[in-house]
């Protein structure tokens, strides 16, 4: 299992001056291990000023992984491929975008590993979207799970994972806009419950007000070293 993990938010929705940003999710995952590119955003040129301001090396990026083919996701990997060529990319359906980019999409549909200590969900369905979400097993903590846009609901997701580990340390990412019971789902099971991008404001606050020791805030730009 992996030792430690550094994630860096390079775009979300909350923004953080002077970093640009948009609409869109891009998230840096650094490990004793290896280093994986989850998502990215909509604009290549944001991805490419923030990762330049935050002084990210994309020669030390091992693989990339795209939640879903929504281009809020994908768009900025145009970018990625310019600088690095033949990167593999984890997908959920067939790839019709990314490959013309320089990139190398491999199609993953089951749960099973894609780096040391690192494991999709599997594809999940939801509102019309195939989407699989990040698992990273961090030793002596539980898992870690990274979601894109969670259509497949984040209490379905984040029940997934339970079931397969049998705990959850920290859950990130957008959770389009859940409602509250699938906010408390996520909160009983997930010691860490960080809301960003499509998540909402209201989801953001109440699980602020409601689970302050749960919560942590995400922006771009926000780093988080785990375990915390």
């Amino acid at each position: 299992m992996v030792k430690w993990m550094k994630l860096t938010v390079i775009n979300d929705n909350e923004p953080n001056p002077p970093l640009l940003n948009d609409w869109g999710w891009s998230i840096l995952i650094e490990t004793d291990k290896w280093v994986l590119l989850y998502d990215a955003d909509t604009e290549p040129g944001i991805m490419e000023n923030n990762i330049n301001a935050l002084g990210i090396d994309l020669r030390g990026v091992n693989a990339a992984f795209l939640s879903h083919y929504h281009a809020d996701h994908y768009g900025g990997f145009r970018y990625i491929g310019e600088v690095k060529r033949g990167l593999v990319v984890y997908v959920p359906e067939e790839d019709k975008i990314l490959a013309k980019w320089g990139l190398r999409p491999v199609t993953v549909n089951s749960p099973s590993g894609i780096l040391e200590d690192a494991v999709t969900t599997g594809v999940m369905r939801g509102m019309g979207v195939n989407e699989h979400s990040l698992i990273v097993k961090l030793d002596g903590y539980g898992p870690v799970i990274i979601v894109g846009c969670s259509h497949p609901g984040i209490d379905n997701i984040v029940k997934r994972v339970y079931e397969m580990f049998n705990s959850v340390y920290l859950v990130i990412g957008g959770f389009h806009e859940p409602l509250r019971h699938q906010l408390n789902t996520v909160v009983e099971y997930s010691r860490y419950v960080c809301p960003a991008h499509c998540s909402g404001d209201d989801a953001r606050s109440y699980v602020k007000n409601n689970y302050p020791e749960k919560y942590c805030g995400i922006k771009t730009g926000v780093r988080l070293r785990l375990p915390m």
